[in-house]
């Protein structure tokens, strides 16, 4: 479960390296060529409506929160579109809206997505940005057996109690949901970091617990509708992920079987 930290770690002069290469920013920009329309589609739709509630948000929500927000958003929807596709460039994307939507979280006082968005950055973003799995033509892998379910299904639980102690610290009053949504991320964050297909049963339920938690503060008035529209989007991304037939679980470039 965690070889792949232990080898960036192991390698972290070596893979730090070949982010400075020549042409790696270009390398990693043409990765973008190869995405399918419909993830563009979805990117194009989500800046639309960034737009729309930017505008309509401004002047009843502070500038740093309608700067942050947008930025976040944006960059986010553009991540996960990334890691549908197996792109490289998901870690840049993933770190740079980590950045805005933990800022974002924290002046609304979301945060419990703001710690969230800090573990994804740590632990998730710049790891993919160092590993050579997901720089050199990433490649499907899924679950093999029954133990190894076991060995997921344990860390979540281990990852739930930790962040329910980690949030009574904090005094959060809603303890018991929090630290389950950062449990599921982070859980579905090995598991992306590990190529495992079965990724996209985690992502689809953090979408819809995360998204119900936006809602929730936007309703109180302290957060706009920017990061829920994103999260809406995060949802239709991980099922283009299940059924398209360039996703994660039909794509032609899925070495399940191997798990290579």
């Amino acid at each position: 479960m965690f070889t792949q930290y232990k080898d960036v770690l192991t390698h972290l002069p070596e893979y730090s390296h070949n982010v400075f290469r020549k042409d790696y920013l270009s390398w990693v920009i043409k990765q973008m060529k190869s995405w399918s329309k419909f993830s563009y589609y979805l990117m194009g739709f989500n800046l639309l409506v960034q737009i729309y509630l930017a505008y309509e948000g401004w002047g009843r929500v502070s500038v740093a929160q309608t700067v942050l927000g947008f930025i976040g958003a944006n960059l986010s929807v553009a991540t996960v579109v990334g890691i549908s596709n197996r792109a490289p460039v998901q870690g840049w994307f993933g770190a740079t809206s980590a950045i805005a939507i933990a800022a974002s979280g924290l002046l609304a006082g979301n945060f419990a997505d703001a710690t969230l968005q800090i573990g994804y950055l740590v632990f998730l973003d710049a790891f993919c940005i160092l590993s050579p799995k997901w720089n050199n033509n990433v490649h499907i892998d899924k679950m093999h057996s029954g133990t190894e379910w076991i060995k997921y299904i344990v860390f979540f639980f281990i990852a739930w109690g930790a962040s329910y102690v980690f949030y009574g610290w904090l005094h959060d009053p809603r303890i018991l949901l929090d630290s389950a949504t950062l449990a599921i991320s982070v859980t579905g964050s090995l598991l992306e970091f590990n190529c495992k297909r079965e990724q996209y049963w985690i992502w689809t339920i953090s979408s819809v617990i995360t998204l119900l938690l936006w809602i929730q503060t936007a309703r109180m008035g302290d957060a706009n509708y920017a990061l829920v529209a994103s999260y809406s989007i995060f949802f239709l991304n991980d099922m283009w992920a299940f059924f398209s037939k360039d996703g994660w679980f039909r794509g032609t470039n899925n070495d399940t079987e191997t798990g290579k």
